[in-house]
């Protein structure tokens, strides 16, 4: 029926009231405002600008793989992704040597790869709908649920401002001096600035298109692909059930979950190192010269995150030379092959090095720019490890795995869950499984393992578990299998394995539980939404080091020349800045200059400074340390500096000591933790 004049009436009124009532209401009471919708978007747009670096990633890969052959999808996903990052990254090195670093530049690259390579990116889509793993039990169903948890918290984390101390140090800032200059430039005394650098580049792409929180995401993101790489390999050499319990055990281990959030590089060489193993032993398998190519040239984007990732393709050459027991010409020829791909891949970071500092593998053994004997020995410390200590060396896996902490003992918590369960390796393994790659794989940790041991036993400075997270995807993995192998012990009234697997359930968790409350604690998802600023997160987050450097950004002028003591972080600092990178800046003026306070400010001067910055807080933890050799010289030295040629322009603290306990303190340290003087 034609509704009637009354009808049409009514419903306008009815609209215009619920209009009249409920939008005044809402602009009066508004759920959000603008810096909620901003901060919603802008963590949007981050996410958006590392899904497109992935996607050219993964298309440049997919392109530069066609000819290899994959068993599964998720293999295919893994390895092509992997090996597109690598390229982009060494694409965004030659734009960087050429002077060509601009943000518009950078999303041309991508968007011109994307787009020639549309057809990858259809076919990567079509791979990713495909992945699939055997009908999961409720077991692996729960440690799915608790793998993507775990990821999730730690992409929230990823998603917020940088804080990581390294980050600040040098992985973020060789992106933020490249993107100043316009190209990449001999760098300055850092020492850090100077270490392979592939992930880097890829931080710098995020940055020049989006943010340094994109690169943060980026380095998540090579986490997702250890996971991802892990399960391929388990899947191959052992079982689906092993693969999800070894991606559990791994994203257990609290700092490797940490890390994976800060712009790190170690989810990097995590993915390169497993990788680089798995197509080593598929190259062994098909004998197939492009294989061992792409092997060594997994191992080249290795050689690409750290010098001691050297190691890799030294001990994937042995394992490839004596795949057959005895060395033959066809095994000296494809080992040969892999490590000059390797080289190739990886060659372009010490050749940079050699042409910027002198030396290829600066600051090592050759030295080079900035470098001498004295910071050579400063650096090293060889003689303060436990060489002369056999038993604490042996109990080293125990000890780090128990007494290590994230910042402080082995600088890094790895949980018991990896320990506990390893030793079950050495139970009778199933007859199914082939020898070799167990061998080959186990020959890589101890390659690792070894390398590790052998920096302990040296110096303490060393004396850092993140040194063996490469090995600790393959750890996971055997942990996995070891807890397998439980099933052979058995008692009438007593299942271990049972018994095991409560303790695994109970420690994933815990982790849970751990990550959990450090979620509420930190408030990740203030910023996220708008809640807090990022300056006020950071405020919240680095306290004193951000007010200094807010300070600096606000009340200097901009061509001040800042010289930073015991205070490695310079990320916030947006002044020409020197930071003290080893923290033997003073020590070796020291040194250099005989405790010439007139002679020390003079070399200041000769050098442009025009600021100098104090971090007391450092400077006391080395006092009290009395590891560092600073003592009554060195202050004696920096009070008459204080004294005669500076100025206290920020701190309410002046240079005052006390001696407690035997050992120097500095006073009001914690009250008053930074000091910025102007050089007269």
């Amino acid at each position: 029926m034609k509704p009637s004049f009354r009808s049409f009436l009514l419903a306008a009124f009815a609209l215009v009231w619920i209009f009249a009532v409920v939008v005044p209401y809402y602009l009066l009471h508004r759920p959000f405002d603008l810096q909620n919708i901003s901060s919603a978007v802008n963590t949007l747009g981050d996410l958006a600008v590392v899904a497109l670096l992935l996607t050219a990633a993964a298309a440049l890969g997919h392109r530069a793989l066609r000819a290899f052959e994959f068993a599964t999808a998720l293999e295919a996903l893994v390895l092509q992704t992997s090996v597109g990052y690598g390229i982009l990254a060494l694409g965004i090195f030659a734009l960087g040597m050429f002077g060509l670093i601009q943000p518009l530049a950078f999303w041309v690259v991508v968007l011109l790869v994307v787009g020639l390579f549309h057809r990858d990116v259809v076919a990567l889509w079509q791979s990713l709908r495909s992945v699939e793993s055997p009908r999961a039990g409720r077991g692996e169903l729960a440690l799915a649920i608790f793998i993507l948890v775990n990821l999730f918290l730690a992409l929230v984390f990823a998603l917020t401002p940088p804080t990581g101390w390294d980050g600040l140090q040098y992985h973020l800032i060789l992106p933020k001096l490249a993107l100043e200059q316009g190209r990449f430039s001999p760098p300055p005394d850092n020492v850090s600035l100077n270490y392979p650098a592939l992930v880097e580049m890829l931080f710098l792409a995020a940055m020049g298109m989006k943010s340094d929180v994109a690169a943060q995401v980026v380095h998540w993101t090579f986490l997702v692909l250890t996971l991802g790489a892990g399960l391929a390999f388990a899947a191959r050499y052992f079982s689906w059930r092993v693969g999800w319990l070894a991606a559990a055990l791994l994203v257990a281990v609290p700092s490797i979950l940490l890390i994976s959030t800060y712009a790190y590089n170690d989810a990097a060489l995590m993915v390169y190192t497993i990788t680089a193993l798995f197509w080593t032993l598929r190259a062994i398998e098909t004998q197939r010269a492009r294989d061992f190519v792409l092997a060594g040239a997994l191992a080249g984007f290795a050689l690409g995150e750290k010098y001691t990732a050297l190691f890799i393709p030294l001990a994937l050459g042995a394992i490839v030379l004596f795949q057959n027991r005895l060395p033959t010409r066809r095994a000296l020829t494809q080992a040969l092959m892999l490590g000059l791909a390797a080289l190739i891949l990886g060659i372009a970071w010490y050749l940079r090095n050699f042409f910027f500092v002198g030396n290829p593998i600066y600051p090592f053994v050759f030295g080079g720019l900035y470098w001498d004997a004295w910071r050579a020995n400063w650096y090293a410390r060889f003689g303060s490890g436990l060489w002369n200590a056999p038993l604490e060396l042996l109990l080293v896996p125990w000890t780090a795995t128990v007494k290590g902490f994230q910042g402080g003992d082995f600088d890094a918590t790895i949980g018991a869950l990896l320990l506990a369960l390893l030793p079950f390796n050495l139970l009778k393994r199933d007859a199914t499984q082939k020898n070799f790659p167990l061998r080959a794989a186990w020959f890589l940790i101890a390659a690792l393992f070894l390398f590790w041991m052998l920096g302990i036993a040296q110096s303490k400075l060393l004396w850092q578990t993140r040194l063996l997270f490469p090995a600790f995807p393959l750890l996971a993995i055997f942990a996995a299998e070891g807890f397998q192998r439980l099933a052979q012990i058995s008692l009438p009234q007593f299942s271990i394995q049972r018994f095991a697997a409560l303790v695994l359930g109970l420690g994933l968790s815990l982790s849970v539980v751990s990550n959990g409350l450090a979620t509420l604690r930190a408030r990740p998802f203030d910023v996220l939404l708008g809640i807090e600023t990022r300056g006020e997160f950071l405020a919240r987050n680095l306290g004193a080091h951000y007010a200094v450097a807010q300070w600096v950004n606000a009340n200097l002028p901009p061509d001040a020349r800042i010289v930073v003591l015991w205070e490695p972080r310079t990320y916030y600092i947006e002044r020409a800045v020197q930071p003290d990178a080893i923290l033997d800046k003073f020590a070796h003026l020291q040194f250099l200059y005989n405790g010439d306070a007139d002679a020390i400010v003079n070399a200041w001067r000769r050098a442009g400074y025009t600021h100098a910055l104090l971090y007391r807080e450092g400077l006391n933890a080395m006092l009290q340390s009395e590891y560092d050799p600073i003592g009554k010289a060195e202050m004696q030295t920096l009070a008459a500096l204080e004294k005669n040629h500076l100025r206290l322009v920020y701190g309410n603290a002046n240079l005052e000591l006390q001696t407690r306990e035997g050992k120097l303190e500095l006073l009001n340290a914690e009250q008053s933790p930074y000091a910025v003087y102007e050089i007269k």
